[in-house]
């Protein structure tokens, strides 16, 4: 029988397995992926948030259009009432001088004054602390004279 290098008796013989080297290798590169994933869901968690904050601005904005909808700026120029939580303000600022309203009769106003206002509106949302501030074009009318009167 032959015998090689390794089987003679005093001969060091090599060890398979995981070295040292190879387990600092190994948390070196476990360390950068969970880095860069941490990272990656850090900033997927901040874009959800800012899509829940502009959502809930968009929401906001919606209820108060809605809400001054129904505000004639002629007879009521600023104001402010609450619903619940939301909470609106408004000023009105004519941008259009106002104008008599056409009749059937050429040349005859009617009995109403047309004008177009400026809405500067601000709206909070009382439950949520958000609050937003835009701006809307409305038209307002006001009655000049009594509906029988000619």
């Amino acid at each position: 029988m032959r015998r090689t290098i390794a089987d003679r008796p005093g001969a060091r013989r090599r060890v398979r397995g995981f070295g040292l080297l190879e387990a600092i290798v190994a948390l070196a590169l476990l360390a950068g992926t969970g880095i860069a994933l941490f990272d990656w869901i850090n900033s997927n968690l901040q874009a959800a948030s800012r899509v829940r904050d502009t959502e809930l601005r968009a929401r906001l904005m919606l209820s108060a259009q809605a809400a001054v909808a129904s505000v004639n700026p002629a007879q009521q120029p600023e104001g402010r009432f609450a619903t619940g939580p939301l909470e609106v303000q408004w000023r009105a600022v004519l941008v259009a001088p106002e104008r008599g309203n056409a009749t059937q009769i050429a040349g005859a106003a009617g009995p109403w004054r047309i004008g177009l206002w400026r809405l500067e509106v601000q709206a909070r949302d009382a439950t949520s602390g958000v609050d937003v501030r835009f701006e809307q074009l409305q038209v307002g009318t006001m009655r000049t004279r009594p509906a029988g009167g000619v």
